[in-house]
């Protein structure tokens, strides 16, 4: 799939879940990865990764289209799961407010 339309899917997405999208969840990346054909990573007792939608955010971010908010993982006890930390992804208002993003699908 070519960039453009990658970015426009993960747009919309994040204009269904207004609250944001977390970088590393599992649903997400399924549903990324059925839609676009990008590679992932599977491995034992970790989150699924593709580096594809990692990079597709962070041009987002680059362009102003997207906010990025750091993001811990933490356990059931309070606990924080691994140092390495995943982010939050929210519309910027510029993009909130653009029509030029719309799918036509």
């Amino acid at each position: 799939m070519m960039s453009k339309p990658r970015y426009r899917w993960l747009l919309n997405r994040l204009r269904h879940k207004p609250t944001g999208l977390e970088e590393c969840s599992p649903d997400l990346i399924v549903e990324y990865v059925k839609a676009t054909g990008a590679k992932v990573f599977y491995r034992s007792n970790e989150y699924p990764r593709c580096p594809q939608l990692s990079r597709d955010f962070s041009k987002l971010v680059k362009h102003k289209l997207v906010a990025r908010k750091r993001s811990f993982l933490y356990d059931l006890n309070g606990f924080m799961v691994s140092p390495r930390s995943t982010y939050v992804y929210r519309l910027t208002p510029a993009a909130a407010n653009s029509l030029t993003w719309v799918d036509r699908e």
